[in-house]
């Protein structure tokens, strides 16, 4: 019967592969994201004021910090792109508070709209029931953000042969 020990060199082989794996579908899950919502917000001309800007500077900070994730794996590195991926994160919730409150101001125009409880309110004003502002936009942006923090928790780089053994 074989013990744990002399197994352990196989499996963790293999379990780095499925790590670099995971890290590499993750980063080009991030890319995609950028992607998606850099043509978003270009569809939707978002630009029309330094407000509109922010997911424009948070998208930018967000490639920096994939190019940074994917190219270099230093303490350092690692450590400035999560700070970076956070504060896109943060950037992106305030933008999802941003939008539902531009909604559940715009339900203010309709007549029956004092009728309604404050919960079904906000609850139209998040799901887009009322207003124009589309809460789930910034979310990609957030989404973009975690999936790039849960991939500097994973190594870049197998370790050499007869290290950690």
């Amino acid at each position: 019967m074989t013990s744990t020990t002399e197994r352990a060199p196989g499996h963790r082989r293999l379990a780095q592969a499925g790590t670099i794996s995971l890290r590499l579908g993750l980063l080009a899950l991030v890319a995609i994201g950028i992607a998606g919502a850099a043509f978003e917000l270009a569809f939707e001309r978002h630009w029309g004021s330094l407000t509109q800007l922010i997911p424009w500077a948070a998208l930018a900070l967000l490639a920096l910090a994939l190019v940074m994730a994917a190219f270099g794996d230093s303490p350092r590195t690692v450590t400035v792109v999560r700070v970076l991926a956070l504060v896109v994160l943060f950037t992106a919730a305030y933008g999802v508070f941003v939008h539902i409150s531009v909604n559940h101001g715009a339900g203010g125009s309709d007549g029956e709209w004092s009728t309604l409880s404050p919960l079904t309110q906000w609850w139209y004003a998040a799901t887009k029931t009322v207003g124009f502002a589309p809460p789930l936009a910034p979310g990609m942006l957030a989404q973009s953000a975690l999936m790039l923090l849960l991939a500097s928790l994973t190594p870049k780089r197998r370790e050499p042969a007869g290290l950690g053994t």
